[in-house]
């Protein structure tokens, strides 16, 4: 398992490079952009784009755990096709990637900080997600040279081992704390959330009530993701499903490293924390039966990913307190 993984994060960080490196000459990027079709589409945007690097990236960590592990390669799936056709009589829409966002506290609302390459593995015979490697290409600017750096995470749970990158920068920076904190104090303190600004109004209402004013709207959902691993935020909660398998195996698996992990919405909502039932960790074996396209890998339900299960029982308690019975059904 140590030699996927580190083979996992040499090639996240050959991805990482390609990604730069598109970015790097603008002109140039807006003729690697083509408008996905049909299945290909997340129905969440009336127009859905993929760029040449995406493909690039996908193929290049495809290639390159092939050579490393021959028969892997037939085993990765992803989110784009590997044909890329650049038709110049299609309407194009530009893709610009801000480097002048500003964070709040910490989270980024857009721009290129919230591109991620996520690469997740998981137990083909029950779904679980194993190791996980999170690429953040676009951290910090050199404002000389404009080029980036980038930073990278990873976490592996398996057969009762729990490691991840942030287990010397959390001792460090806590002793002792992360180990002692009294349930009260942890049960007491404000909850945080990062959400999408597609979000339904019911639901970003409800969360601002339990959370007040620490909810965070941010783009893409590895990002978010990795907000709640490098705790920025307790929650990153969702309740469309317009978020895919390969969206959130990587964070998952680095959660389930730190004692966390990713549930699904709707069926946690149903059952409520006091049910003491196992809580329904997304599992990543399975199509979803009925459907085509890119939905055959959507997470139906909705996702919380989250750090502590205490934090996320006593989150969904108030959260259904402050929901109405419509919203906690569906």
């Amino acid at each position: 398992m140590s030699d996927i993984l580190q083979e996992l994060l040499r090639v996240s960080e050959k991805a990482a490079n390609i990604a730069r490196a598109c970015r790097q000459q603008e002109a140039l990027f807006q003729l690697l952009i083509q408008e996905k079709k049909d299945a290909e589409k997340n129905k969440k945007f009336a127009a859905d784009f993929k760029t040449l690097a995406d493909v690039l990236v996908q193929e290049v960590i495809k290639q390159n755990m092939e050579s490393k592990f021959p028969g892997l390669g037939n085993k990765i799936y992803g989110e784009e096709s590997n044909e890329f056709t650049n038709d110049l009589d299609s309407t194009y829409q530009y893709i610009k990637g801000s480097a002048d966002v500003k964070a709040n506290q910490g989270v980024f609302p857009s721009g290129l900080q919230c591109v991620t390459i996520l690469i997740g593995v998981y137990d083909t015979q029950t779904g679980m997600p194993l190791m996980g490697v999170i690429n953040q290409p676009f951290v910090s600017q050199n404002l000389s040279t404009l080029r980036w750096k980038g930073q990278c995470y990873w976490g592996l749970s398996y057969m009762g081992t729990n490691i991840h990158s942030l287990q010397l920068s959390i001792s460090q920076r806590n002793d002792d704390e992360t180990q002692t904190e009294s349930s009260d104090t942890e049960f007491s303190r404000p909850f945080s959330a990062v959400i999408s600004t597609s979000e339904k109004e019911t639901i970003k209402a409800a969360v601002a009530r339990v959370c007040g004013g620490s909810v965070f709207p941010a783009a893409g959902a590895g990002y978010k993701s990795l907000c709640v691993v490098q705790g920025l935020a307790d929650i990153y909660i969702f309740s469309e499903d317009t978020t895919y398998k390969w969206d959130s195996c990587a964070a998952h698996a680095i959660l389930r490293a730190m004692g966390g992990g990713i549930v699904d919405m709707k069926e946690c909502l149903e059952r409520s924390p006091q049910t003491g039932l196992d809580l329904p960790q997304l599992l990543y074996h399975m199509e979803n039966k009925g459907a085509s396209g890119v939905d055959l890998w959507a997470n139906k339900g909705g996702l919380i990913a989250y750090r502590s299960r205490n934090r996320l029982d006593t989150f969904l308690s108030h959260l259904i307190q402050n929901l109405g019975p419509s919203e906690t059904q569906t």
